[in-house]
Order: structure tokens, then sequence, then C-alpha cells
């Protein structure tokens, strides 16, 4: 199976994951090519698209909402979408008790929402990245330290391993 992973990258802790989930996939025995979104380039046609992007301010990045807006008017592949930020399904990089809070409450992004409704999202993932200092702006650095936020890395390999998994079995 023919499969592109493409990626909106901010810090490289999006890159690294998709990166990853393309080595679990070509592991698998799919073919893969690893995509940075750029500017306007879309991915070519695939068996499959796994699409993903660092989560600013609650939304992708704009170079990943292009794409996955034209994957939602036009995908003839199934996706699979994932999305980086501070809190993940199995790890985060802010206080546990705020990550129960926020995880049930925590909507999908625009871009997500629209790929599910044109019916081709066949799953989302939500992943914890990586912050240095200095990746949040000077009130952010505030909210960071009141939220119980921790700098360094809090991508959970095991489940970024397991969701690739997933995407395989689904065939």
């Amino acid at each position: 199976m023919h499969t592109v992973v493409a990626y909106g990258s901010a810090h490289g802790a999006t890159e690294g994951i998709a990166q990853r989930i393309a080595d679990g996939l070509r592991n698998g025995g799919d073919s893969v090519e690893l995509w940075p979104l750029q500017g306007d380039r879309s991915p070519d046609r695939a068996d499959r698209l796994v699409i993903g992007s660092a989560i600013h301010n609650g939304q992708w990045l704009p170079e990943a909402e292009q794409v996955a807006e034209s994957v939602a008017k036009d995908s003839g592949s199934p996706v699979w979408a994932f999305s980086v930020s501070s809190v993940g399904a199995t790890s985060t990089f802010l206080s546990p008790r705020v990550a129960r809070f926020l995880r049930p409450r925590t909507p999908l992004p625009r871009a997500v929402a629209a790929i599910e409704a044109s019916g081709a999202l066949r799953s989302h993932r939500a992943f914890a990245g990586a912050i240095a200092r200095g990746d949040w702006p000077g009130f952010g650095r505030i909210l960071f330290r009141l939220m119980g936020g921790k700098y360094g890395d809090a991508r959970d390999w095991d489940d970024v391993d397991r969701w690739a998994r997933e995407i395989l079995d689904a065939g």
C-alpha cells in the first residue's frame, strides 16, 4: 500500500512524530512518502493519507489547514489525522490535573472537523509534543507555569507506534 504522511511542524516535535509514523508504516510493508507541508504544495494521491499538524491557538498550522481543506473537498483516499499540542491522549507536559480537565473539553481543530464532515476521516489522534524555554511568548510562559508545565519532551512513542499499527491493521 502507498501512504503519504504529511505534516506541518513549528519546532520539530510534529516532524518527529510524522517520521516515527512513517517508519512504523514502512516496517509494516507500506511504501511511504514523508511530506513536510510548505506553501501550497499538496501531497500526491495515495492509497491512504496520514496528515498532522502542530496546534497553535487551538488550530492546525495554516499550511496544514489549507491541505486539509483540499483533502476534505476531494479525497479519494482514506485519511488519518493527528494533532500535536501540550496535551495528548496519553501524555502531557502540563500538570496531570490540568490535562485531565482539558482532554474531554478540547474540540477538534477546524481542519480535522472538515475532513471528518467529508466522510474521509478514519481516525484522529492527539499527541503531546515537546516544549523548550522560549517556545511560548511572554504571557504564554506565565500561563504555562500556572498550568504546571514542565519543559521537555512529552511525546509518548509507544502511543505513536500503537497508532501506526492501527493504521496498518485498518488496511
